[in-house]
């Protein structure tokens, strides 16, 4: 009888021994999976906390050009809408708009119509293409952006890609005629260019090849596989 009795006792302690094993085991395991997830968060609101500062800080700039009078010029708008803006947004662009709008909210009639004139010939110059034809275009398995570049010589062209945004740099050179006496002599000038123009929504991040040829700049991506 007590021979059983010290064999219940036994068995009784090697089972409460190894629940609490498995549940130190457990716990454990939920600690190490829930630490990085914090971690994360704290990491996303500190970035966040980080844009929001920016944007505040150029916000003030920007008033208080208005405030004197001064119209904005191409550096106040490119401090702030840079590569850190265009590479840490999920939809860029849209989000331009939007602070465009707010901020159009937040000033005074004349001062309004002063940034949304500096507003217009910045986003003109950086976003809108112009003479700068440019063409999508789409197979099965491709999505290729083409950009005709008139006065490009030499493979100039610096572009550079992200996620969200293509940024081509480039020197152009155009050619004018002028009267002179009884002639005509003819000019050559060079003009730097920034273009910026969206990822195609379909292209997949981080496929874009590159070709110049003559005037024209080919990017093709791999396009998106459909789910």
């Amino acid at each position: 009888m007590k021979l059983l009795w010290a064999v219940i006792i036994f068995l009784t302690l090697l089972v409460l021994a190894q629940a609490g094993y498995i549940y130190k085991q457990r716990s454990g395991a939920d600690a190490a999976s829930a630490k990085p997830a914090s971690s994360q968060g704290t990491d996303q609101e500190k970035a966040l906390d980080a844009q929001w500062e920016e944007l505040e800080k150029w916000r003030t700039n920007v008033h208080k050009r208005m405030g004197s009078g001064e119209p904005l010029l191409d550096p106040d708008f490119d401090s702030f809408f840079n590569d850190r803006f265009f590479g840490r947004r999920y939809n860029p662009f849209t989000e331009m708009e939007r602070i465009h709008r707010r901020m159009l909210d937040t000033l005074r009639e004349p001062e309004r119509n002063l940034f949304d004139d500096s507003w217009g010939r910045w986003y003109g110059r950086r976003m809108l293409m112009g003479q700068f034809a440019t063409e999508v275009t789409r197979t099965d398995k491709e999505v290729t952006v083409t950009i005709r570049l008139p006065g490009l010589t030499g493979k100039t062209a610096d572009i550079n890609i992200t996620d969200d945004r293509i940024k081509v740099s480039f020197s152009a050179k155009t050619a004018t005629e002028e009267k002179d006496g009884g002639g005509i002599v003819k000019k050559e000038s060079s003009q730097n260019y920034v273009k910026i123009l969206p990822v195609p929504e379909d292209a997949a991040p981080g496929t874009g090849k590159v070709k110049i040829e003559g005037e024209q700049v080919k990017i093709t991506f791999d396009k998106k596989k459909t789910k």
